[in-house]
């Protein structure tokens, strides 16, 4: 029987072993003791997740962000639009990492000029802190939410640091698509512990592994 080149076994092995398999998501993250959340999302685009507690007694909403942190200067951010599903108009929570050091500020994206500036929002803000740890940067705050909105729109983000400051984000469908309801109630009666959005036990399985997996395979029948 024909075999495959003691190169491409080799290759294989090595995609199988290499492939980034890591992915955020609400079982496998670990947050701070001082932290808890009754509700957490995975949320469907550049794998990033949502943690959130609905106060009903002072209508707030305490939440943690978190997303890949950049290799380089680059931010992360969480935000709430109080009248529509898209960017302008929204009221920001970004993280910034420059040389190193994180830093997190409120910004008002009003239009689609950057830098942006740090600006006090619409609605109130308080406890804002982050977190850079294991490759993940976690946006804390508490923010402020309407009486009688079941429901916020909320968006999410990445982009680059250029020259020091806030750069444009990419234009991909992961970056157009980052926005999705944020259901108050549900983060206000779910049960400790309780997640929703899509689930895999905290593994990604990267395209390269399953290649290699099949190549190694192939080898072995081929033999």
């Amino acid at each position: 029987m024909a075999s495959l080149s003691p190169f491409l076994i080799v290759f294989s092995i090595t995609l199988f072993f290499f492939s980034p398999v890591s992915s955020i998501t609400c079982s496998t993250q670990k947050l701070p003791s001082t932290h808890s959340y009754t509700n957490c999302t995975n949320l469907p685009t550049l794998n990033a997740t949502l943690h959130s507690t609905y106060n009903a007694t002072n209508h707030s909403l305490s939440v943690a962000f978190a997303a890949d942190s950049p290799k380089s200067d680059g931010w992360v951010s969480w935000g709430i639009n109080p009248t529509a599903p898209k960017m302008f108009g929204a009221g920001a929570l970004i993280a910034t990492k420059i040389s190193g050091k994180t830093n997190v500020n409120t910004y008002n994206l009003i239009s689609a000029s950057v830098p942006y500036k740090q600006e006090k929002l619409s609605f109130d803000v308080w406890d804002l802190s982050v977190e850079d740890v294991n490759g993940v940067i976690t946006i804390f705050a508490s923010v402020k939410v309407p009486e009688k909105g079941d429901s916020l729109n909320q968006l999410w983000q990445v982009g680059p640091i250029t020259n020091g400051t806030i750069g444009a984000h990419a234009l991909e469908k992961v970056n157009l698509g980052s926005t999705a309801p944020l259901e108050v109630a549900a983060a206000a009666v779910a049960p400790s512990g309780s997640e929703s959005g899509s689930k895999n036990g905290g593994v990604k399985i990267g395209k390269g592994l399953w290649l290699g997996f099949v190549l190694v395979l192939m080898s072995f029948i081929n033999m």
